[in-house]
């Protein structure tokens, strides 16, 4: 592709240059106090007012603190905030979603957001926790003892605003910003029976809810944000952005915010939503327990670090087929496991898990599913499981799935549902609007399903509609949302 002057990118000499750049990183302690904070709680921070703010590098750091004696284990730290908001001058500029922790997991899931193992807890911890201490029976993952007594172990961004572009957010043109973090539910932590794994034996099993999980619960401790700016010296920029808002009346800024609709699975889902950009659409499945019960780990279908004994699937890319006492052994919440629902295999209790029963999809019939926006099909076709796959990995506009490693794990572990309805991007792409406008007709959603093997009473049903919003700064800073 040729530049304007008919050089080809890869012959230009030229370099772009800007004197007087200068970097510095500050710490923002909570104007909410720094008391521990509860499940349901917020967390608020009142941002630097005159700035050049680095959004995707600015982040909340914390610890966490476990109930003791419960065999409490943590999800990816993200998953611990139900929602994130940020207000300008008191004005909501990003609501989010109270299910903040399905956004976010899903992008993972799908490969377009990466999680760091050393700040973002990646991994289920089962026998030992982040900082080496091994966990023995009925031992919690906590995180307020040991290094982790004064120093902060975790740390999350901003969700879909730390994407905003253009990424560098000049907080001098606009009225005070200010973030708002919701703190999730007890139900996002698992409270596991035994840190020992050996699948095929209930009574001492990883993934048998301990005894007191019912009070397992967890505390925000220590949150702090750091913020990432700028400063630049030479007047040009200054001058280009009073420029562009004299000749325009505004600056635009963008960002996603996906709105996210849930309700009992019944075969079928709607709602009606009006919209500048709809993007992508994505539906994911839960299990309706998860969201009132604090259960045991959920494995990641393939794995055994026990004897085999012939009871569910293991794969040798895991190192466990047919080897006694050897294999990788992964976990994950409930609250992080979407399924395809089926009847067979059904929703799946502790003792379905632990004999294989829960993951085997022996059914001769599927779940197919299929999207309708104002009564027009969307495709234009019934998907069964290999179209849901590929439509969703076109939705996001990815190769293969980060997380799922073979069909057994995208329809137990990792399941989700996606139709695309913008134009594809790259991450070197200029910022491009190309979503469904459903402004004048407040269309109305369908998911609907056919198939004798759908589960239509054990499931909750997330809808994930993933909206463009433009964020409008004039003189004086005056704001305009359109969304």
């Amino acid at each position: 592709m040729e530049n304007a002057g008919g050089v080809p990118h890869v012959l230009q000499y030229n370099l772009n240059s800007m004197a007087a750049v200068s970097y510095n990183s500050f710490s923002i302690s909570p104007s909410t106090g720094t008391a521990n904070v509860l499940p349901n709680g917020q967390i608020r921070f009142q941002l630097p007012n005159s700035s050049l703010l680095d959004m995707k590098t600015s982040k909340v750091t914390f610890s966490v603190k476990t109930e003791a004696s419960k065999g409490c284990r943590l999800p990816p730290v993200s998953q611990l905030f139900s929602r994130i908001e940020v207000k300008a001058g008191g004005v909501t500029i990003y609501n989010g979603s109270n299910f903040n922790h399905i956004v976010e997991n899903v992008k993972v899931n799908m490969g377009v957001k990466k999680v760091c193992g050393v700040t973002g807890h990646k991994d289920f911890l089962d026998g030992s926790d982040a900082t080496g201490l091994k966990l023995a029976v009925d031992v919690s993952e906590t995180y307020n003892a040991r290094i982790g007594t004064s120093s902060n172990l975790f740390a999350i961004d901003l969700g879909e605003f730390s994407e905003i572009q253009p990424r560098l957010l000049d907080t001098s043109l606009l009225p005070q910003l200010e973030i708002i973090l919701t703190v999730n539910t007890a139900q996002a932590l698992a409270a596991i029976k035994t840190s020992v794994a050996p699948r095929g034996t209930s009574s001492s099993s990883i993934t048998m809810a301990h005894a007191s999980a019912a009070d397992a619960t967890f505390e925000i401790i220590r949150p702090t944000m750091h913020v990432n700016m700028y400063s630049l010296g030479s007047g040009a920029y200054a001058q280009a952005i009073r420029s562009r808002m004299s000749d325009v009346g505004y600056l635009s800024l963008c960002y996603e915010n996906t709105l996210v609709f849930n309700q009992a699975w019944t075969g079928s889902a709607r709602f009606s939503l009006s919209a500048m950009s709809l993007k992508r659409l994505t539906a994911v499945f839960r299990r309706q327990s998860a969201a009132s019960t604090t259960t045991g780990a959920i494995p990641i279908v393939g794995g055994a670090n026990a004897d085999f004994d012939g009871k569910g699937a293991v794969y040798g890319f895991y190192g466990s087929s047919n080897a006694n006492a050897a294999g990788i052994a992964e976990y994950q919440t409930a609250g992080e496991q979407y399924s395809l629902p089926t009847t067979v295999p059904a929703a799946g209790t502790a003792g379905e898990i632990e004999s294989g029963a829960a993951f085997n999809y022996s059914a001769t019939t599927g779940v197919d599913l299929q999207w309708k926006i104002q009564s027009a099909l969307v495709p234009n076709y019934v998907c069964d499981v290999a179209s849901q796959a590929e439509l969703t990995k076109h939705a996001y506009n990815v190769d293969e799935f980060a997380k799922a490693r073979v069909a057994v794990q995208y329809l137990y572990n990792y399941h989700a549902f996606a139709v695309p309805l913008g134009l594809p991007e790259t991450p070197l792409d200029k910022k491009t609007i190309s979503g469904l406008n459903t402004q004048s007709t407040n269309a109305f959603i369908e998911l609907t399903s056919s198939g004798a093997n759908r589960d239509v009473t054990n499931y909750d049903c997330f809808i994930l509609a993933c909206t463009d919003q433009v964020l409008r700064v004039g003189d004086g800073k005056a704001i305009e949302v359109i969304s």
